[in-house]
C-alpha cells in the first residue's frame, strides 16, 4: 500500500507519494494529464540535457552572486545525478502535457531541489531548497525548454548518426563487392541501359553521406539556445552576468559549442531551427524509404520476381505457406520510415501553431523527434546487418537481365541511327532472341566493334562515381 506525504504549491496541498523526489506540481501534472502512459522518464536525453541546463545555472547564479553557494553547490551535485541517469524514474509526467513544458520543468526543480536537500544533510549542512525560488532562479520555462529541447536533439545526434554510418558503409562494402556485376537498369521500372549492381549501392551510400551532411548543418542550427531570456526574452529576473556565464558552464559541461542568440525574443519565440532539424530528419526518411523499397524491389522472388540478390533470412515468411521468406527487415523498416515521416508532420504543426511570443507546443515537438531519432538509431544496424552486408547475389540472374535487356540497341544509336536501333529492339521482343544474337545475324557491329561497345567499363563507367574506384 502506497504511502503519501502532503506537498503544498501556489495552489494548495496535494497528495506525493512518500519517498518520490518530486512535489506537488509534478503531483498534478500526473493527475491533470493521464494521456499516453509514455513519461519524461522514457526520453533520458532531455532528461540529461535538463541536467546540464540546470547544473550550469545553479552555478551561473552562484557565480554572479545570486545564489547561495551552498544552495547552488547541492543543486549542481543533484544535477550530476540526473546527468547520470540516476533519477530517470522519477520523471513522472505524460510527454503530453500542459503547453511549454512547465509540467516537466517544474518535474526537474522539484527532484532538484528534493535531492539537493538530501544530499546537503547527507554532509551534515540542513538547507531549504524551493525548486522555484533556487533551482528555477532566473528562468522561465519559456526559455528553458527551449534550450533542453535543443540540447536534448543534440545529445541524441550522435547515436543517429552512427546508424546512418552504419547503412552508408553497408553499402560501400556491397558497392565494392559487386562493382563488376553487369546487369540492367530500370527507369520507369522498364528495362533501361546496363548498371553494375555495385553503382547501385554506391549511389546509395552516397545519397546516406550527403543525407548525413544535411543533418550535421541542421543540427548547428540548434547550438543557438534561448537560455537567458526568461519569459519572454528580455531576461526579467536574471542576474546581472548570469548568461555568458551559464553558456560558459554548458559549453564545459556538454562538449558542444552552443551559443547565445542573436534575438532572444525569437529564440523564445520561434521554433524554425528545430523545424528545419525535423525537416531533415525527413530527408533521411525519405531517402531511406526509396532505398528500403529498392532493396525488396530487386531482391524479390525467387522464382517469379527480379531475384537479382536474396535478403538474409531472419524469420519464417508465413504461418500457412511452407519455406516463404518475407523481407522482414525491410519491411520494418518501411513501417517505422512511415511513423518518421508521420512525426515530423507534427512537429511542423507544431511550429506553424506559436502565437505572439511563445510557442507552447514544445513538448510533443520533443517528444516526437527523440523517437524518431532514437528508434533510427536502434534500428538502422540492424537493417545495414540484415538487409546490405546479409544479402546474397544472384549473378546469373543479373547477367541474364543483361544479356536479354532490349535497352543494350542502345549503343547503336550513333552507328545505325534511333529509327533502325528501335526496330531491333522490337525484334528482340517478338523473336526472343537476344540483341547481341539480333545484332550479330544482321552484321551491324564487326567482332572488334561489338568487344568496344559491349564492354563493362564502356557501358557503365562513362563518368566516376564519388567514393568508387571500382
Amino acid at each position: 500500500m502506497t504511502e503519501y506525504r502532503i506537498e503544498k504549491d501556489s495552489m494548495g496541498e496535494m497528495q506525493v507519494p512518500k519517498h518520490a523526489l518530486w512535489g506537488a506540481s509534478t503531483a498534478r501534472a500526473v493527475a491533470n494529464f493521464p494521456v499516453s502512459g509514455m513519461t519524461g522518464s522514457s526520453l533520458p536525453d532531455l532528461i540529461r540535457a535538463y541536467g546540464y541546463l540546470k547544473k550550469a545555472c545553479a552555478l551561473a547564479n552562484r557565480d554572479v552572486k545570486a545564489l547561495d553557494p551552498k544552495i547552488a553547490d547541492a543543486i549542481a551535485r543533484a544535477a550530476d545525478e540526473m546527468i547520470e541517469g540516476k533519477h530517470n524514474k522519477e520523471f513522472v509526467v505524460d510527454v503530453f502535457q500542459a503547453g511549454a513544458g512547465t509540467s516537466i520543468n517544474m518535474n526537474a526543480n522539484e527532484v532538484l531541489a528534493t535531492r539537493g536537500m538530501q544530499i546537503a544533510a547527507g554532509g551534515g549542512q540542513e538547507l531549504k531548497i524551493n525548486p522555484n525560488d533556487h533551482v528555477n532562479y532566473g528562468q522561465s520555462t519559456n526559455d528553458t525548454f527551449p534550450t533542453v529541447l535543443h540540447l536534448s536533439a543534440l545529445l541524441a545526434f550522435p547515436r543517429l548518426d552512427a546508424g546512418l554510418k552504419a547503412v552508408q558503409d553497408a553499402c560501400e562494402k556491397k558497392g565494392r563487392e559487386w562493382a563488376r556485376v553487369i546487369k540492367s537498369g530500370r527507369t520507369h521500372l522498364q528495362d533501361a541501359v546496363p548498371i553494375t549492381l555495385g553503382q547501385e549501392f554506391m549511389s546509395w551510400r552516397n545519397c546516406i553521406r550527403h543525407v548525413r551532411q544535411t543533418l550535421k548543418e541542421a543540427a548547428d542550427k540548434l547550438l543557438e539556445l534561448a537560455l537567458g531570456g526568461s519569459a519572454i526574452g528580455s531576461g526579467l529576473n536574471t542576474a546581472d552576468g548570469y548568461r555568458p556565464v551559464a553558456y560558459d558552464y554548458l559549453r564545459k559541461f556538454t562538449g558542444l559549442p552552443v551559443r547565445e542568440p542573436e534575438d532572444p525574443f525569437e529564440a523564445v519565440n520561434s521554433r524554425w531551427a528545430f523545424l528545419h532539424f525535423s525537416g531533415a530528419i525527413r530527408t533521411a526518411a525519405v531517402e531511406l524509404t526509396r532505398i528500403t523499397n529498392d532493396i525488396r524491389l530487386l531482391s524479390c522472388g525467387p522464382t517469379t520476381g527480379l531475384d537479382e540478390f536474396r535478403l538474409k533470412p531472419v524469420q519464417p515468411g508465413s504461418s500457412i505457406m511452407p519455406g516463404k521468406i518475407n523481407p522482414s527487415n525491410p519491411e520494418c523498416m518501411n513501417q517505422l520510415l512511415y511513423q518518421v515521416l508521420g512525426n515530423d508532420h507534427t512537429v511542423y504543426l507544431c511550429a506553424m501553431a506559436g502565437q505572439l511570443d511563445l510557442n507552447v507546443m514544445m513538448p510533443t515537438m520533443c517528444c516526437t523527434t527523440l523517437w524518431s531519432m532514437n528508434w533510427l538509431a536502434n534500428f538502422l544496424p540492424k537493417f545495414a546487418e540484415d538487409s546490405v552486408l546479409g544479402c546474397t547475389l544472384n549473378a546469373e540472374r543479373c547477367q541474364n537481365y543483361f544479356e536479354t535487356s532490349q535497352a543494350l540497341v542502345t549503343v547503336l544509336n550513333p552507328i545505325i541511327g534511333y529509327a533502325n536501333a528501335a526496330k531491333i529492339a522490337k525484334e528482340t521482343l517478338t523473336t526472343g532472341k537476344t540483341p547481341k544474337q539480333l545484332i550479330r545475324e544482321h552484321g551491324i557491329l564487326t567482332p572488334e566493334q561489338e568487344k568496344k561497345y559491349y564492354d563493362i567499363d564502356y557501358l557503365t563507367k562513362r563518368y566516376p562515381q564519388a567514393g568508387f574506384d571500382g
